[in-house]
């Protein structure tokens, strides 16, 4: 999820602009990815549908036809995917998707890559071979983990900046952000498709998140974690006015009464739309927070400091594979 940026990891922006940037953390939430050897040559994948054909051409899910094509896998093999949250609730489930099939798919071959990597090739895949209007931002999160500064290059590099922070400073971020679910979900590409086509209008609100985004880099790298509020606050007024898909009625009036209940910022993750609210809430106003936002779901979310990991490997149920 980031903080501030979000929206100049598009290439109609940074490309344009020298750079786009972006705040992000990733959270203890996990997309699981199975890979396992078929002896007769099938191919069986279990996701939201599951799936048991013959040929790569049949595969319905265009993630893990690409992926396959590109690793040159084309039969005998079982993919099966389940997650902690759903897609399309801004918590970036769908590009963790593709990071960690990548990553299960290296490994199933045998060969280790490094977490750029898997960002780059998740970045190709969803934006160049599936032509998805998004941005880069999830896709280095899910890989490298942490809380990082992430520069998008107008050359098409990346950078990446981990904000090495003491814990006692994270955790006290961490503690004063609740999470208010709000419900359905979101078209990050839809709302992503929208941005750019207002992007002569949006260039310059755009602009102005890059610059916050650049100073709040430097406001957690010198400790003052207080001015972790305003940035929140005036990067969701600009995010707003790139597009009136971002937020609704329904969105504006929980954001109010939120404040009305003590937090002090907040903004909805992800493009938009729907999914969750993430809202600042001093330590010593949480309690009459969560009494008078009690009629919605509220939730805590941790850091996790690593990216995709392989977590368990057989290699005696992977042999007989053909790479």
């Amino acid at each position: 999820m980031s903080f501030v940026g979000g929206g100049s990891d598009l290439a109609s922006f940074y490309t344009k602009n020298e750079y786009g940037c972006v705040i992000s953390m990733t959270v203890k939430k996990y997309v699981y990815v199975a890979v396992n050897h078929r002896f007769d040559g099938k191919i069986r994948l279990a996701y939201a549908r599951n799936e048991i054909i013959d040929s790569i051409d049949e595969i319905q899910n265009d993630r893990i036809k690409v992926a396959m094509r590109r690793l040159g896998i084309t039969g005998g093999i079982e993919i099966f995917y389940i997650s902690d949250v759903p897609k399309k609730l801004g918590l970036g489930g769908s590009s963790s998707f593709t990071v960690g099939l990548l990553n299960a798919l290296y490994r199933y071959k045998g060969v280790d890559v490094f977490p750029e990597r898997l960002a780059r090739e998740s970045c190709e895949i969803e934006i160049e071979d599936l032509a998805n209007n998004i941005g880069k931002q999830d896709q280095y999160a899910a890989a490298i983990g942490g809380i990082n500064y992430i520069k998008f290059w107008s050359n098409g590099t990346v950078s990446v900046k981990p904000i090495l922070i003491d814990e006692s400073i994270i955790r006290s971020l961490m503690d004063s952000l609740v999470f208010v679910y709000l419900g359905g979900t979101h078209d990050a590409s839809g709302i992503l498709t929208d941005v750019q086509q207002r992007m002569g209008d949006n260039n310059e609100y755009l602009l102005r998140m890059r610059d916050i985004t650049d100073q709040l880099y430097n406001d957690l790298m010198q400790r003052k974690i207080d001015q972790f509020k305003y940035a929140l606050k005036e990067n969701w007024e600009l995010k707003k006015k790139t597009s009136s898909l971002v937020s609704s009625a329904f969105i504006e009036n929980l954001y109010d009464r939120a404040i009305a209940a003590g937090a002090e910022a907040g903004k909805v993750l992800g493009a938009g739309g729907g999914g969750f609210l993430m809202m600042f809430v001093p330590l010593e106003r949480q309690d009459q927070f969560r009494k008078k936002m009690s009629d919605y779901k509220l939730m805590k979310f941790d850091i996790e400091h690593n990216g995709s990991q392989i977590v368990h490997f057989d290699q005696d149920r992977n042999t007989g594979i053909d790479h």
